[in-house]
């Protein structure tokens, strides 16, 4: 129901149909703002996406780098894996039993997603326990890279890949490298053999007693 004027006031007609009008008017206007700061921001977060694409290819070449060389691991209270770069976008799982020292590496072939070789070893000979303390080793396990300048194992070269097991108890390191024929994994043959100690000794100075 239309409110009544005042006593006294005179009625406009002209004057609601005005105040109508400036009220759309703000309206419209409110509306066409908001449209065009969510046009701006969108516009620039475009921009951003692209300059971004666009940026510098010496950074994406080196993210792309970071990319290739990552690596993973995980450990549980008696077992470790851990991957590694082998040669040539070959991957190799390193995997190692707490139980009994062992430690092998599977490789698959990327040319035809078949196993492409399996080499062992035993990190109980070159880590044992700390006759000291008489604790059960406590192993740990990492990948790091390697490139082979030199040596020869029967025609193969050590991976690009080393591994390090550690005796958390005795302070004792092993660093193992696994020989890899690059030309046998080319023509998709399988290979196998041992893993080869490169290092074993003690790092820890500190002796841990109970």
């Amino acid at each position: 129901m239309d409110s009544m004027p005042a006593a006294g006031a005179s009625y406009s007609p002209n004057r609601d149909f005005t105040m109508t009008r400036i009220r759309r008017f703000k309206s419209v206007m409110f509306l066409i703002a908001g449209l065009a700061i969510g046009l701006t921001i969108g516009g620039a977060l475009a921009a951003g996406i692209y300059l971004g694409s666009q940026g510098n290819s010496a950074q994406q070449a080196a993210l792309s780098e970071l990319r290739l060389k990552a690596t993973a691991s995980h450990g549980a209270d008696s077992f470790a894996m851990a991957t590694g770069d082998i040669a040539d976008g070959v991957e190799g799982l390193f995997c190692l039993d707490f139980l009994t020292g062992d430690l092998s590496c599977f490789v698959i072939n990327p040319r035809t997603g078949a196993p492409g070789g399996l080499f062992r070893t035993n990190v109980v000979a070159d880590l044992p326990a700390d006759k000291g303390t008489g604790k059960k080793p406590a192993y740990v396990m990492v990948t790091g890279q390697f490139q082979a300048r030199g040596g020869n194992y029967g025609g193969s070269q050590i991976a690009g890949s080393l591994v390090y097991v550690a005796d958390a108890n005795s302070g004792m390191v092993a660093v193992y490298g696994m020989p890899w024929n690059k030309q046998a994994s080319t023509a998709a043959a399988t290979q196998g053999g041992k893993l080869v100690r490169l290092y074993a000794g003690k790092v820890r100075a500190l002796e841990i007693r109970d």
